[in-house]
């Protein structure tokens, strides 16, 4: 991730976790579904920022590690969850793991930060175990933004301050597939009650059920060969 989007999210750091945040309110439910977290697992959680899935995931599984590359939002993530392995870390280059470390790798609303998809996946089915999944949450790639208006617009506002990409569905498919993945299942998220309060009226009522977030699980093959 480039050093503005590190600045940007150093910035953000204090009040990221109170600034309204439509995705990952919208998401979390349901990312945490699709991961499905068993109590026996050893799960990464890359890009985990202030550490809002790692906390969670702490009390659910047998040992967690948390990778950022903000050290500003890990030290809120390590406040938060003091027991976690946290590490500071660039998910364009090569992950602070041994091999097949994981059981699962967790990445939400963070590839967008990242121009080449490719290193990135490989390095997530690296760290993975023969049969380990990988769970990511984006930006649908389909989502459109007209008509889409929060009641109270946070102060900072992301695509200012940081470099975003806008990657297509094909695009995370090839790095699925060039890193030895398997697809194994996607999740579209729409526009529902449970942001209603973020949004103004007039814009629910153009928004709901319009597609948002898109969540994607991919599995390494449990010959630890490369998927199909």
């Amino acid at each position: 991730m480039t050093d503005r989007t590190r600045s940007a999210y150093d910035q953000w750091a204090r009040t990221y976790d109170t600034s309204p945040n439509p995705h990952t309110f919208l998401e979390f439910v349901d990312v945490l579904a699709t991961l499905d977290p068993q109590p026996d697992e050893t799960i990464l959680d890359a890009a985990c920022g202030t550490g809002r899935y790692t906390s969670v995931l702490a009390e659910r599984v047998a040992r967690v590690a948390g990778l950022d590359f903000s050290s500003k939002m890990l030290r809120i993530a390590s406040e938060r969850s003091p027991d976690v392995d946290f590490r500071i870390g660039d998910l364009r280059e090569r992950l602070p793991f041994t091999d097949a470390a994981f059981d699962a790798v967790l990445c939400a609303q963070a590839l967008k930060h990242i121009a080449s998809l490719g290193p990135t996946m490989s390095e997530f089915a690296r760290v993975l175990r023969p049969g380990g999944r990988v769970v990511f949450s984006v930006t649908h790639p389909d989502m459109s933004w007209d008509g889409y208006d929060v009641r109270e617009p946070g102060a900072f506002v992301l695509d200012e301050h940081a470099d975003i990409w806008h990657h297509r569905m094909v695009d995370y498919l090839e790095a699925i597939r060039a890193a030895g993945l398997f697809l194994e299942c996607t999740v579209t998220v729409v526009v529902s009650e449970r942001i209603r309060h973020m949004l103004t009226e007039q814009s629910f009522r153009v928004v709901a059920g319009r597609a948002q977030i898109l969540i994607v699980r991919a599995r390494r093959a449990r010959d630890g060969g490369r998927g199909r």
